[in-house]
């Protein structure tokens, strides 16, 4: 039976509103749980949970002396014993969460992981990447911070899902690339190859090969466009800047060269930034490039450079 019904099940067998023909159905259910092994609670949340309890059943016992006396009171007690910390926490909290396992590169690096079923994941600079571990039930992943590219083994049995903030990206299989830096205020999603869907808090889009879906974090737009060559020239070793803010240059250039950029300089900070960076350049050669094409000044202090006018 499926959980939400044996919730609706039973709560009406709380409240004494059910036929004989669902009590057998409760019955035949919880007899299904005779194999099944007890879930564990921590301490902390098993005595969370006993506190629940005693504040939905408290009110009735108020109301009477005789604890037996009310039926969904003796229900309450009933399936209580029956069902055990574990299955109640099931019932009121719904399922356990998921387990992930984490993978991380640390500033400057890159790397590719390949999955079992074939699929390819290559991790940008800086970035850190949770995979299901129940992986043959579901292949389902959260983007935490950075850049990945995906190259999806076909699976029609099982979608991948790529979880990215409030966006979430399925898959059949094809390649796509999702950039979630936690300290730039814009996601994107493009597609290389194949089909992906889309959907967040307004609703889901269906993006084709050569198209990129790019969410607004400030404000919550959604627009979609032609996929720019500069959004995955880092797999071709590579950083493309094409006019963007110090914000997101900054947080590009300390991933890829582990170079923390600031200034005191609100101009600074109001420029646009363009240029081309090869990631394989030492760390100070690319700082010298890009103050260089916007004819700005540096003042270092070991990993931290100052840009100025």
């Amino acid at each position: 039976m499926e959980t939400g019904k044996i919730k609706q099940l039973l709560k009406r067998y709380l409240l004494g509103q059910v036929a004989a023909q669902e009590t057998r159905a409760i019955d035949d259910w919880y007899a299904s749980f005779d194999a099944a092994v007890p879930a564990e609670l921590p301490a902390q949340e098993e005595r969370q949970l006993h506190a629940e309890i005693w504040r939905m059943i408290q009110p009735e016992i108020r109301v009477t002396r005789v604890f037996y006396r009310r039926p969904w009171v003796r229900a309450a007690a009933a399936v209580l014993m029956l069902l055990g910390a574990g299955m109640a926490y099931f019932l009121l909290r719904g399922p356990q969460a998921r387990e992930y396992t984490a993978y991380h590169t640390a500033n400057g690096e890159r790397r590719t992981i390949r999955l079992q079923d074939g699929t390819s994941l290559t991790l940008n600079a800086g970035s850190t990447l949770l995979l299901s571990k129940d992986w043959d039930r579901e292949r389902r992943l959260q983007l935490v911070d950075g850049e990945v590219f995906f190259e999806v083994a076909p699976d029609t049995r099982r979608p991948f899902v790529v979880e990215s903030g409030p966006l979430t990206t399925t898959v059949l299989g094809t390649a796509f690339n999702i950039s979630a830096y936690t300290g730039i205020h814009k996601l994107s999603v493009a597609v290389v190859a194949g089909k992906v869907s889309v959907a967040g808090k307004t609703g889901a889009s269906l993006l084709e090969k050569g198209r990129e879906l790019v969410y607004d974090k400030q404000d919550g737009h959604t627009s979609i466009q032609t996929l720019a060559t500069d959004q995955i020239a880092w797999t071709q070793g590579k950083l493309l800047l094409n006019d963007v803010s110090f914000e997101e240059m900054s947080v590009l250039v300390e991933k890829n060269f582990g170079i923390k950029i600031i200034t005191t300089q609100a101009p600074v900070t109001k420029n646009r930034y363009t240029t081309e960076l090869q990631l394989d350049m030492p760390p100070a050669a690319a700082i010298e490039v890009l103050a260089a094409i916007h004819q700005l000044k540096i003042k270092r202090n070991g990993n931290q450079v100052l840009l100025y006018e």
